[in-house]
């Protein structure tokens, strides 16, 4: 049995920290939870489609905020979005991209206020089971 966090040292706790880190990493790369990141990107990719952080970040079984740690910010990753607005996003955009890293596609739907964003990881695996 696993020593609880408060029961853990400092060193322990930094160890169990990395090792949760990395599980997630593993997640995310292999689809470990069914689908994977590239994946459902892939198919984004294809079908000019918006879908948010936390709708992938459920379907591949990890945590929105790290659902793309280690990812260029290139236009293909730029159909994965922020589905509200805050300090660091806004809803619709790929948080932290210039206008230069995203699918020109998806900047036509951001500039033109098409708000067809998939935001709702439920919504999402249907839309990918029906081979959109």
């Amino acid at each position: 049995m696993a020593k609880s966090y408060s029961a853990m040292t400092p060193a322990e706790r930094i160890r169990d920290r990395i090792a949760k880190n990395r599980r997630i990493e593993e997640s995310v790369f292999s689809g470990h939870a069914g689908l994977s990141l590239d994946g459902i990107v892939h198919q984004l990719d294809i079908h000019k489609q918006r879908a948010s952080y936390s709708a992938i970040a459920e379907l591949v079984g990890v945590l929105p905020r790290g659902l793309m740690r280690g990812r260029s910010k290139t236009p293909k990753y730029s159909w994965v979005v922020a589905a509200t607005g805050g300090t660091e996003s806004r809803r619709g955009f790929p948080t932290g991209y210039s206008v230069n890293q995203i699918d020109p596609d998806c900047y036509r739907q951001i500039c033109e206020g098409d708000d067809n964003i998939i935001d709702s990881a439920d919504i999402l695996r249907k839309w990918l089971s029906l081979g959109k």
